[in-house]
C-alpha cells in the first residue's frame, strides 16, 4: 500500500513543466525617422522625445549666449548700425515659416502641392544664407569684423551659430525629399515634413530674438 508521501511525489514528477515564454520586445524601429511604429502607442514616442530634447538643448544654447551678450556690453548702446539687409533676412524666414505652415496643410489633405511649398522653403533657405553673407559684407566693407568690439563679436558668433542651424534645416528638407523619392511610407513622410516644420519655426523664432536683442541695445 502507498503512502501519501509517495502518492505526492509521483504526482509531483508527473506534473508537466510550465515554460514561462517571455514575449519579443515590439519593433521600435530607428526611433528618428525610419520608425515604423505608431507614434500613438508609445506614451512618449522615440523621435519626438529626441525632437524636443534637441530644441531644448538648442534653447539653452542661445540663451546662454543672448545672456552673456548683455553681461558683457552692460547697457553700451550699440556700436555700429545694423545693415538693412537684415531686414530682408527676416522677411525670408518669415516667408518660409508661411511656406511651411502651407506645406504641413496639404500634406495633412493628401495633396501633392505640398511638395511644391517644401521646395519654396528650401528656396527661401538659401536666399537667407546669401543675405546673411552679404550682412558680413557690408559690416566689413565698414570696418565691423568680429574683434573690433563687443557688439560685433556676439553679432558675428550668434548670427553665424545661427546660420549653422539654418543648414541643419536644408538638410532636413533634403531629408523628406528622400522620404519622397523613395517612396516611404505615409506615417514616415507625415513624421518628417512635421519634425521639419517644427524645427525651422524653432530657427526662425530665434532669428527673431537675435534681431530683438540687438535692436534693444541700439536704442
Amino acid at each position: 500500500m502507498d503512502t501519501p508521501t509517495d502518492t505526492a511525489m509521483v504526482t509531483t514528477l508527473e506534473k508537466p513543466r510550465r515554460r514561462h515564454l517571455v514575449p519579443p520586445p515590439p519593433d521600435r524601429g530607428n526611433g528618428w525617422w525610419g520608425s515604423d511604429d505608431d507614434p500613438q502607442s508609445l506614451a512618449v514616442p522615440s523621435w519626438q522625445f529626441g525632437m524636443w530634447l534637441g530644441l531644448g538643448t538648442l534653447t539653452v544654447l542661445f540663451a546662454a549666449l543672448s545672456s552673456a551678450y548683455i553681461v558683457r556690453v552692460g547697457g553700451e548702446p550699440l556700436s555700429f548700425v545694423l545693415p538693412p539687409t537684415l531686414w530682408i533676412s527676416t522677411a525670408l524666414l518669415v516667408a518660409n515659416s508661411i511656406a511651411l505652415i502651407q506645406a504641413r496643410r496639404l500634406l495633412a489633405r493628401k495633396e501633392q502641392r505640398f511638395v511644391h511649398w517644401l521646395a519654396t522653403s528650401f528656396i527661401f533657405a538659401l536666399a537667407f544664407l546669401a543675405s546673411q553673407l552679404m550682412t558680413w559684407s557690408i559690416l566689413a566693407s565698414q570696418g565691423v569684423f568680429m574683434t573690433a568690439n563687443p557688439h560685433s563679436s556676439f553679432f558675428y558668433v550668434l548670427t553665424a551659430v545661427h546660420g549653422l542651424h539654418v543648414v541643419g534645416g536644408l538638410g532636413a528638407l533634403l531629408r523628406c525629399a528622400i522620404h519622397l523619392r523613395r517612396r516611404s511610407r505615409w506615417p514616415q513622410l507625415v513624421r518628417a515634413v512635421g519634425m521639419t516644420v517644427t524645427y525651422w519655426h524653432f530657427v526662425d523664432a530665434v532669428w527673431l530674438w537675435i534681431v530683438l536683442l540687438f535692436l534693444w541695445t541700439s536704442l
